[in-house]
C-alpha cells in the first residue's frame, strides 16, 4: 500500500485534522462514522493522506455483480469505497489536483468499487444511479405552478387522495417493527440495494422521522428527512406497497417533503437516487453519478468490462 496513507480501523482512533479535511460534509465526519460503526458495522477502514489532504472510508459488502442492471443475481465479497448508508454522497474527499494520487492508492488495493463520484476520478468508470435534487425559489404554491400541465394534474390527483392520509412527526424512540418492516419492503423492491440498515439506525439517528396513516389510521408509510443548514435530505422511507394505489401515498408523501422544505426555509432538496419517475414530476433534476472499479492484479480494461456489467442501465 501507499506508505502516505495512514489506515485506522476504529473512527474513534481518527486524528483530529480528519474533521478539518471533511469540511462540511457531516457524513464523512468522526462523530457521524462512529455512529455508523454503532448500528451498521461493515468493517469499516479510513485512509487518511495528511500531505495531501485526502481521507476516504472504505468497507466490506457482499455485492450482487447485476444489482443495478438486472435481476439476475451473483454475490461475491468485495471492498468498497463509500459511505455504508445507501446515501448519494461519495466516500472520499480529495481536491482535483490530488485525484491521480487517489488513484495511484486505489490501484494498490486486490479489488475495489468506489461509489457515488463525480466522475473525474481517472479510473475505469460506469454510470450507476443518479441522485434528484431541487432548488427551491419563491414558494410552494409558485414551485406548483412552475410545474409541466400534465405532472400537474397528475399530482393533483394524488392530493384529491391525501386528505385520507394523517402526517406526523414521530419520535424516534417510538419507531417501531412495524415501521421497520416498511422500510424491509422498500429494501427489497429498490434498484440497487447494497447494505440493509438495521432498526437500531432509526432509532438513534439525528434525524426527523414522519409517519404516515390512513383513513382507519393504519400505517401506510414513514419517512426520515434531515436538515443541514439550508439543505434538506431525504434519507429513507418505508411505503406498504398494497395501500400506496389507494392513497397515492409515494406521491403524496414527496409532495409533503417538498412543503416542509419550503417551510423549514431551505434552498435546496436532495431526493435521493430511486424512483427518478415520481421525482422528476417534481421537476426534480438529475445528476448524474458514476461508480470506478480498480485492482492490483486485473487490467483495467477487464474493471471496465465488469463495470459494464454491474453499471446502471437507463429505462
Amino acid at each position: 500500500m501507499n506508505s502516505s496513507f495512514t489506515v485506522y480501523n476504529s473512527a474513534k482512533k481518527l486524528p483530529y485534522i480528519w474533521d478539518k479535511i471533511a469540511g462540511d460534509n457531516i457524513f464523512i465526519k468522526r462523530d457521524f462514522l462512529i455512529f455508523l460503526e454503532e448500528v451498521n458495522y461493515c468493517k469499516q477502514d479510513y485512509h487518511i493522506n495528511e500531505e495531501e489532504n485526502i481521507i476516504m472510508v472504505t468497507y466490506r459488502l457482499k455485492l450482487n455483480l447485476f444489482t443495478f442492471s438486472s435481476k439476475l443475481k451473483l454475490e461475491f465479497n468485495i471492498r468498497v469505497l463509500g459511505i455504508p448508508l445507501s446515501i448519494s454522497c461519495a466516500g472520499f474527499v480529495c481536491g482535483d489536483n490530488n485525484l491521480e494520487s487517489l488513484s495511484l492508492y486505489l490501484k494498490s488495493f486486490n479489488l475495489i468499487l468506489i461509489l457515488n463520484t463525480d466522475g473525474k476520478l481517472p479510473l475505469p468508470k460506469a454510470c450507476t444511479l443518479g441522485t434528484y435534487t431541487m432548488e427551491l425559489k419563491g414558494d410552494f404554491e409558485l414551485f406548483f405552478r412552475s410545474l409541466r400541465s400534465r405532472h400537474r394534474r397528475r399530482l393533483k390527483r394524488a392530493i384529491d387522495k391525501s386528505n385520507d392520509l394523517n402526517i406526523t412527526k414521530l419520535s424516534k424512540q417510538n419507531f417501531q417493527k412495524e415501521h421497520y418492516s416498511l422500510y424491509e419492503q422498500v429494501y427489497e423492491r429498490s434498484e440497487g440495494r447494497l447494505e440493509k440498515l438495521n432498526m437500531e439506525y432509526f432509532q438513534k439517528m439525528n434525524a426527523e422521522i414522519y409517519e404516515v396513516c390512513g383513513t382507519n389510521n393504519e400505517l401506510v408509510a414513514f419517512f426520515q428527512i434531515k436538515q443541514i443548514e439550508k439543505e434538506l435530505i431525504f434519507l429513507f422511507c418505508g411505503v406498504d406497497k398494497a395501500s400506496n394505489r389507494k392513497y397515492d401515498t409515494y406521491l403524496n408523501m414527496l409532495l409533503y417533503i417538498v412543503k416542509l422544505a419550503y417551510e423549514k426555509q431551505c434552498s435546496r432538496l436532495h431526493l435521493g437516487q430511486t424512483t427518478g419517475y415520481s421525482k422528476s414530476r417534481l421537476g426534480a433534476k438529475k445528476d448524474i453519478r458514476y461508480m470506478h472499479l480498480t485492482s492490483r492484479f486485473i487490467p483495467s480494461a477487464v474493471c471496465k468490462m465488469l463495470l459494464d456489467m454491474l453499471g446502471y442501465k437507463e429505462d
